[in-house]
């Protein structure tokens, strides 16, 4: 491998210091409304930076708890109480490498928030661990006999709040960025005309929530969940991060420029959570439906491939077979005495001649079923209903007439011809007949194969009866689906294929339940397109 292709990362105090800054800069951005005395806010969104660190890399443990004492001195101040503030912390350091180790052992490392799963583990995850956070450090003063000067609990509360909103509005977005299919998809939502149509919307309704004098916002607070649920269902993932942050800025952008109480505040960053969380919840579900979506055309193309293969090995196994028992005829024939050479020429060269007809049918059988598998074409032209449906009976005659099987003919349809890939249709005719004979030698007395054609409300219907023992109707619900097969050595692909072709034609292939075998299809009669030879894609 050449070095010079080596992606080389940026150094790690580079690193180390962007993310010190970055952390002072969030937590001097986020500290506002200090609640008693605790210099807890409505809103942290530096401990989502610090698990998203821990996260790439454990070892910056150590960085987490000096950026988190750099703050202390920075932005709210010298302590009154060192000891306490080490130790306040240090938990917090802890609690942050406790949660980044619980999402690496249960989110999917392969993808960031993959699947719901994901999520649910997540949110947990983040959630629990911004309680045991708000516990630790609100405990860890107030056993220091530093506070709060209020409510225990309501402190606690507050603080779980704060860190619980940052992480789950903050944190996707640093798994989203620091993923690398998930940076790429992010980069493309971010230059789509969707996106700036959505942050348009978010910045408007942003103006209508805050921009009156009401001081009650909340109640109208409802409305932001409108284009965050549309990025979501739109860009999936991507757009639901993205639209959840820039809400969230606008939100605290909103709170900073105009006086609110702090109860409103809290209600707002609860809010903000619900609406993080209906982004988040659709985003993975949209993601993941086109996931499926993706997986799903690869298997189809798969079985269309098998289906295709095992459709040519059915199709090609009655040629062949005929093919076989005329080389061996050639070579009886070629063995006989008592015969003129004129007789054996002629003799021959009739064999010969049938051996080329299966030779070419077979050739054309397998081009036509191979421009079905692959586009679903068929090549549609005018052919005549009574030459198609009696070429296929008497390529069945010997073969009726070695089971003993009587067909008959009952074909209404005159010189009607009918627009229909006649290699197509022919497939579908023989797989139909060949069937019903091997159900009517089931039968116990008269063994017989009706082949019936008329015209019904502007539609060929061929139908195909047989004296055997029937299809039930339990058997109905699987029958043109591909499966194992009842007769031995079949290969179960028959019928889903004859459907498939019937219904490219524009017609229906269906079997009637009860007492002997009944299977009939449609074909339409009249065609008001050019009649000129064309394809028609289903």
């Amino acid at each position: 491998m050449d070095p010079s292709a080596v992606k080389v990362g940026p150094p790690a105090w580079l690193i180390g210091f962007a993310y010190v800054f970055v952390f002072l800069l969030l937590d001097w951005v986020s500290y506002i409304r200090p609640f008693q005395g605790l210099n807890i806010t409505p809103w942290n969104p530096q401990p989502a930076l610090a698990v998203a660190l821990l996260l790439g890399n454990a070892r910056w443990l150590w960085l987490v708890w000096l950026s988190l004492l750099t703050a202390e001195l920075a932005v709210r101040g010298v302590p009154s109480d060192w000891f306490v503030t080490l130790a306040a912390t240090t938990a917090l350091a802890l609690s942050y490498a406790a949660i980044a180790r619980a999402l690496q052992t249960r989110l999917d490392r392969s993808l960031a928030l993959a699947r719901r799963r994901d999520l649910i583990w997540f949110t947990a995850i983040v959630v629990a661990g911004a309680l045991v956070s708000g516990i630790v450090y609100v405990c860890t003063f107030a056993v220091a006999g530093l506070g709060p000067s209020g409510n225990l609990l309501e402190a606690i509360v507050r603080y779980w709040v704060g860190d619980a909103v940052g992480m789950v509005v903050l944190l996707p977005i640093l798994l989203v960025v620091t993923d690398a299919l998930r940076r790429a998809a992010l980069s493309a939502t971010m230059k789509s005309w969707d996106w700036w149509l959505i942050a348009l919307l978010i910045a408007a309704l942003l103006a209508v929530v805050f921009g009156r004098d009401d001081r009650d916002h909340f109640k109208f607070f409802y409305l932001l969940f409108l284009p965050v649920v549309w990025a979501s269902a739109r860009l999936g993932l991507p757009g639901a991060v993205s639209a959840a942050g820039l809400t969230q800025v606008g939100l605290i952008i909103a709170v900073q420029s105009a006086p609110n109480p702090d109860l409103t505040v809290f209600e707002l960053q609860v809010l903000m959570a619900a609406v993080t969380m209906t982004g988040l919840l659709l985003g993975v579900a949209v993601d993941e439906r086109e996931r499926a979506a993706a997986e799903l055309k690869g298997s189809l193309r798969l079985a269309a491939a098998g289906q295709m293969a095992a459709a040519l090995a059915h199709e090609l196994s009655q040629p062949l077979t005929a093919m076989n028992s005329y080389a061996d005829a050639s070579r009886l024939i070629v063995a006989a005495t008592g015969i003129s050479d004129e007789q054996r020429l002629a003799r021959l060269a009739d064999v010969s001649g049938r051996m080329a007809d299966d030779a070419l049918r077979a050739s054309a059988v397998v081009k036509r079923l191979r421009d079905f598998f692959r586009t679903g074409s068929t090549q549609l032209r005018p052919v005549a209903v009574t030459p198609l449906l009696s070429e296929v009976v008497e390529a069945n005659a010997r073969r009726a007439e070695a089971l003993g099987v009587q067909v008959v003919c009952d074909i209404d349809v005159g010189t009607r011809a009918v627009r229909m890939d006649s290699v197509q249709i022919a497939v579908v005719l023989r797989n139909l007949v060949a069937n019903a004979l091997d159900a009517a030698t089931s039968g116990q007395e008269s063994r017989q194969v009706r082949v019936r054609a008329r015209e019904r409300k502007g539609m060929l219907l061929v139908e195909v009866l047989d004296s055997g023992g029937g299809v039930t109707t339990a058997r109905l619900q699987s029958l043109f689906e591909p499966g194992p097969s009842d007769k031995p050595g079949g290969m179960g692909v028959g019928l889903s294929i004859c459907r498939a072709i019937v219904e490219a034609h524009g017609g229906a292939l269906w079997a009637e339940p009860g007492p002997g075998g009944h299977f009939c299809f449609t074909l339409p009669i009249g065609d008001p397109r050019d009649p000129e030879e064309h394809q028609h894609a289903s």
